[in-house]
């Protein structure tokens, strides 16, 4: 089989690059090693920013909920940070829904959709790319994008690698709950809860609710950690999570443990993310938000920018070097350097944030700057001095005890 592009993983990344791909009349492959619908790891959350940059998911209906409230809980719960907005701060998806809804699109305009079938092999000739499939197939394609997850088989055939301490961990379980209840303790609202530092954890608990389900999960981030750190078990406090959260009265008491998943994802890039006739696109790449672990939306993007970019090679006939070296280049414009300022931010996650909570839960000026990166497609280097300049300016009033 011969085609000018071959998708391998039909995650948000392959999904997104095969549907601009196919719109464009571009001959492609979308592959994926399980059948769909299935699931992912996730806690499905998307930033508003996602559905403004691709209006396309909500249209379809790809969209489970819409969280209008957000509440930042300090370690001891003593201190929160409740954000209530007029328009959707965060929406929810049920990941197997949306992830088959995505592929649907990128079927709809043409994409050949080929699951169930594994790629184990990528051969880099002088003017195609060979892969070859669990049962022995073979197909041809002038580019290939790998976007087959964190432990990309590409990836490591082609040289990546990802370093075990620039990765993150989470646990995580989603709960069908009847709407009624779901109204009764997260209001029409939704409001999502995140708890920050929860039992020391070099990270944050999450609950996010949806239509008829509730996901629960706890994340960790490994590079955020220090020598003198106490190894957290996060299956078994995942339990004592559940535990508080029905003593809070945050979830029902009915609700009962069952089988508690778990995931890794990568927190840092890969050093090059375009090899020969080959680019490296959502978590294939290290392509995630190191400050929160979300995926989706750099996943979606990196996957859309890989297919402009090969669309391009193809209609114009770019050198090879030049063609694909554009790839990274216009992500680290599009996104990276924002990786580089959230990288740094969440070295943070090491200290407790108790204080910080403690300082803001008041503060709307400071809770504006913050959820204008997230409502918006918006640079954080647009907003980083005001909000520099603004938490100096709270540091400098506690000191001096103008505080409470």
């Amino acid at each position: 089989m011969k085609y000018d592009v071959v998708v391998i993983g039909a995650g948000p990344a392959g999904a997104t690059a095969a549907k601009f791909l196919a719109e464009k009349a571009i001959n492609v492959l979308l592959l994926d090693k399980q059948v769909f619908p299935r699931d992912k790891p996730c806690g499905g959350g998307l930033q508003a920013r996602v559905i403004k940059r691709y209006p396309y998911i909500k249209k379809n209906d790809l969209i489970d909920s819409y969280s209008f409230r957000l509440c930042f809980h300090s370690s001891s719960l003593k201190y929160k940070i409740d954000v209530l907005k007029s328009e959707p701060i965060i929406a929810m998806v049920l990941r197997n829904t949306f992830d088959e809804g995505l592929v649907h699109l990128a079927s709809q305009n043409g994409a050949m959709f080929l699951e169930g079938k594994a790629a184990v092999s990528i051969k880099t000739n002088t003017d195609y790319v060979r892969v070859t499939l669990n049962d022995g197939t073979t197909i041809d394609a002038s580019y290939v994008i790998a976007a087959d997850g964190m432990w990309s088989t590409m990836t490591k055939q082609l040289g990546g690698t990802q370093k075990n301490q620039n990765i993150g961990m989470c646990v995580f379980e989603e709960y069908p709950v009847s709407k009624n209840i779901m109204d009764q303790f997260f209001s029409e609202q939704r409001c999502a809860h995140y708890y920050l530092n929860i039992f020391g954890i070099a990270g944050y608990g999450w609950v996010f609710p949806k239509k008829e389900h509730v996901n629960i999960g706890l994340c960790e981030f490994r590079h955020a950690i220090t020598s003198d750190y106490q190894k957290k078990n996060l299956k078994t406090l995942y339990v004592q999570y559940v535990t508080l959260l029905k003593e809070t009265k945050i979830i029902p008491k009915t609700l009962q443990v069952g089988t508690v998943k778990g995931g890794v994802f990568p927190t840092v890039p890969m050093e090059r993310t375009y090899r020969a006739r080959t680019v490296f696109c959502g978590d294939a790449g290290g392509l995630t938000n190191p400050l929160t672990g979300e995926g989706i939306y750099y996943a979606m993007a990196s996957g859309e920018i890989a297919s402009k970019v090969i669309i391009n090679a193809l209609n114009n006939g770019f050198a090879l070097s030049q063609t694909l070296s554009v790839y990274q280049r216009w992500w680290m414009h599009d996104f990276g350097k924002d990786h580089k300022r959230y990288f740094r931010l969440s070295k943070g996650w090491r200290v407790d944030v108790e204080n910080l909570v403690r300082l803001f839960e008041k503060d709307q000026k400071f809770i504006d700057l913050v959820l204008s990166v997230v409502m918006e497609p918006l640079s954080i280097k647009k907003i980083r001095w005001k909000v520099a300049r603004h938490v100096l300016s709270v540091y400098i009033k506690n000191r001096l005890g103008l505080i409470d």
